[in-house]
């Protein structure tokens, strides 16, 4: 993923291939669309690759390829161009990009943030793009000045020559170095001498965001512009009767009423005449996938799953053989005769329920269509699709659609959908030629939301007279995500991991391990939401090693430490985590202190939390983290990550849950789904401990340890297990 990827010696041209984005198995080519072009016909901008342009005054622009949802990957991305272009930080300026094969990530070889992947998957990418544009314009300048390359420095955007006292401007020699051959070698910086990367300064999205010029999805507009609104049944394949029309027809400003997957959407001059407009609308479903569908009945499912459905296993991964490494099947035999021949065996059952994501910015997204081609713009993580999705839904030629991204208000995995693109696309439809941007109200985005699954876990342990675990198997009921989108084919026989990954910790060395999965079809729409299978899975393992701790009469730390066996990267974090929370120091009556980890193959988290408890009103008093991510581009930036995501994580622990009833969620607004506010968040304490020179994913690190983390605490503050989410079905808080 990280290796250095062969820089092609071509055409100015075909610059743009071989520095624009690569991986070390290919190299992208890089079409000449939309602001791409017009950034090299601009009079005094000289163009290195596809995404970075240097004017006459010295000034860089950057197109950062990946969207930006508050998580800094904006400013990551343009810190490691700077890093090796050693231009003037302040001279640096970035920009959002658009739908364009030359931005795909090397990491997934396709244009989208998700997964935690945009700063490993760029890194070097990003780098080799402003080492090389480095030397070309030293060339440049040592032409001009007659001296040899190795006796220039390159500083702050200026190139000096010592000898002579000389200097040239970035602006200088710009057009002269964009016309000279690609460098067919094109060395790094250690991380030694990294000044950019890894230092404190402010953000370059902090400004216009607190200003108000930043443009988010729900900020667009432009003369003209409609407003849609949507009305929409509970599910998309649902069918309807709809009443009401004509009223919504005749009420002021409205421009159109627009069918569209599941329902239709009401075309306005403005938001508040669409939306009262579409409240005189009344859609009534007559059938739909989940038709009757209610809490009961999603239980009664998930737990006849154990006994009704085939289960379907998920290997561990062998480490060292590439990303995600070759499969290995676990011993199913060796684990049976674990489990047979066990002093004991422990068993428990956990719950968690469907989450919606939330986010702060309502679905929105605008688009225009015309004969001949289409225009999105809005709030994204995978413009790629939306790209492709808008060239089936019109007929318009895949080069003349046009897919443009603003800030995100938040994604956490729902604006990776496209669902939402395509209700814009068809209303845009309706209304030929006029940009329209649909804004979804809270009560459509909340029940109308892809959801992060229900799950129900069933977790053994086999344990020895001594102790010992010997085996861990755990079985997972619920919904696969990779399934309800039509991708469920390519799992073949295996688990889907966004259910299963991660149900039994690989990290714990000792023991046999076993994991599987029942796939529940249970029609809900179903989408990634932040961390994914560890958004459930570290509860599930988490709460469970607690258990066998007290079942074993063992220190729940010590008992991790043994199981990873030296982990050299999660047991520092570990221990330092207990440490800032004092897991072992004295505590008085009532009070709890609990432990929880979580990883991936990059990131190691450890989350520890006290509470206090008095009868049934939990309050919690402070959490303290320990994160390894490896390299980090931005502290600053991590630290926030890290911070968000307990935050996060402290929603669906304590309030997050969907409720079903007579076939459609119920969920309307926050009453109803309810966000922590500033007087539930007790300090939190974050310590940043590198364990590589390489950048790992941070993003959602922190939010799955939460859970299993304030459920231990809770028993150690003598409360009950909590087995179920949220815990406020258990307590008060």
């Amino acid at each position: 993923m990280t290796a250095m990827p062969a820089i092609l010696n071509l055409s100015r041209r075909g610059f743009a291939g071989a520095l624009g984005l690569a991986a070390a198995s290919f190299v992208l080519g890089i079409p000449r669309e939309g602001r791409a072009a017009e950034a090299e016909d601009a009079p005094d901008a000289a163009r290195f690759g596809a995404m970075l342009t240097i004017d006459g005054a010295g000034l860089v622009r950057l197109i950062v390829p990946s969207s930006e949802l508050g998580q800094g990957t904006q400013e990551a991305l343009a810190r490691m161009v700077a890093e090796e272009l050693e231009c003037d930080w302040a001279a640096l300026e970035v920009e959002l990009p658009w739908a364009d094969p030359a931005f795909a990530n090397p990491f997934s070889r396709k244009q989208m943030t998700a997964n935690s992947t945009s700063v490993m998957g760029y890194y070097t990418a990003m780098r080799t793009l402003g080492a090389a544009t480095r030397m070309m314009l030293t060339r440049a300048a040592a032409q001009r000045l007659g001296a040899d390359e190795g006796e220039l420095v390159v500083s702050a955007g200026t190139i000096s020559h010592s000898a002579s006292g000389r200097s040239l401007g970035f602006g200088e020699v710009a057009r002269a170095a964009s016309s000279l051959p690609v460098p067919a070698e094109v060395p790094l910086k250690p991380v030694s001498e990294f000044r950019i990367i890894g230092s404190a300064s402010v953000r370059k999205d902090l400004l216009p965001k607190v200003n108000g010029s930043a443009e988010f999805g729900i900020d667009v507009r432009e003369e003209g512009m409609l407003v849609g609104v949507p009305v929409l049944a509970p599910h998309p394949h649902a069918t309807f009767d709809l009443a009401g029309l004509d009223d919504a027809r005749a009420r002021p400003g409205v421009r159109a009423v627009v069918p569209v997957t599941g329902g239709v959407v009401v075309v306005a001059d403005r938001f508040w005449r669409a939306k009262s407009a579409a409240e005189a609308i009344t859609l009534t479903v007559t059938s739909s996938p989940i038709a009757g569908l209610d809490d009961d009945t999603i239980r009664s499912r998930l737990r006849e799953a154990f006994t009704t459905i085939e289960p379907r296993v998920f290997p561990e991964f062998e480490k060292g053989s590439g990303f995600p490494g070759r499969p290995i099947m676990p011993d199913k035999p060796a684990v049976e005769a674990a489990f047979a021949q066990a002093d004991r065996v422990l068993e428990a059952e956990y719950e968690v329920p469907f989450l919606a994501h939330a986010t702060l910015e309502p679905i929105c997204c605008a688009a225009r269509m015309d004969a001949t081609s289409l225009f999105v713009r809005g709030p994204l993580q995978d413009p790629e699709s939306a790209r492709a999705l808008g060239a089936r839904l019109s007929g318009v030629p895949f080069e003349d659609v046009r897919v443009e991204l603003t800030y995100v208000g938040g994604g956490f995995g729902r604006k990776w959908g496209t669902d939402f693109v395509g209700i814009a696309i068809e209303a845009a439809k309706g209304v030929p030629g006029q940009l329209v941007k649909t804004i979804w109200p809270r009560e459509q985005d909340m029940a109308f939301d892809q959801y992060r699954p229900a799950f129900i876990a069933r977790s053994r342990a086999a344990l020895a007279k001594d102790g010992r675990v010997a085996a861990l198997k755990s079985a997972v009921a619920g919904q696969s995500i990779m399934a309800y989108h039509g991708r469920g084919d390519i799992l073949g026989d295996m688990a889907d991991p966004m259910s299963a990954g991660k149900l039994v910790y690989d990290a714990y060395a000792e023991p046999l391990r076993y994991a599987e999965s029942h796939r529940v079809d249970m029609g809900v729409p179903v989408g990634f939401w932040r961390s994914v299978s560890l958004s459930q899975n570290t509860f599930f393992m988490e709460s469970f090693i607690d258990e066998i701790a007290l079942e074993t009469r063992q220190d729940p730390l010590q008992l991790r430490l043994r199981l990873l066996d030296g982990h050299p990267r999660i047991t520092p974090v570990l221990t330092r985590a207990a440490e800032m929370i004092g897991l072992d120091a004295p505590r008085p009556e009532g009070t709890g202190r609990g432990i929880a980890l979580a990883y991936t193959e990059a990131n190691f988290c450890a989350v520890g939390i006290e509470v206090a408890l008095s009868g049934e009103n939990l309050s919690l008093t402070r959490i303290a983290c320990a994160c390894d991510c490896g390299l980090m581009i931005d502290p600053v930036s991590v630290e926030g990550q890290i911070s968000g995501g307990i935050v996060f994580g402290l929603q669906a622990a304590l309030w997050g849950e969907v409720h079903f009833a007579d076939g459609a969620p119920t969920a309307q607004n926050f009453s109803d789904y309810r966000l922590p506010m500033m007087m539930d968040v007790p300090p939190i304490e974050v310590a940043l401990m590198p364990g590589s020179d390489q950048p790992g994913n941070v993003g959602e690190a922190s939010t799955p340890a939460v859970a299993p983390a304030l459920a231990n605490a809770i028993v150690d503050a003598g409360g009950p297990r909590i087995r179920a989410l949220p815990i406020s079905r258990t307590l008060s808080i």
